[in-house]
């Protein structure tokens, strides 16, 4: 599949090129590719999450609170080692 960059990104992606940030003109345009495909998907979990409060399943935010004091004691321990 062959695609034009539109006139008004042509400087931008000459310039990641020039600077060395990606190879080519494609792999700028694959880039811009991923993260459109990541905001997508990010996109749907926060709708999904959002139903999912709507429909009562949400989880309390002291057991929120609480996992997340867990992880963190467990990611400093580690650090730790």
């Amino acid at each position: 599949m062959n695609t034009d960059i539109p006139l008004d990104y042509v400087p931008f992606v000459q310039r990641m090129v020039a600077q060395r940030r990606f190879f080519t003109e494609s792999d700028v345009v694959a880039e811009g590719l991923r993260l459109l495909q990541a905001r997508e998907a990010l996109s749907q979990e926060v709708r999904l999450g959002f139903e999912q409060l709507d429909a009562g399943l949400g989880i309390p935010a002291e057991d929120v609170y609480a996992r997340a004091d867990d992880r963190i004691r467990e990611i400093e321990s580690q650090k730790a080692r």
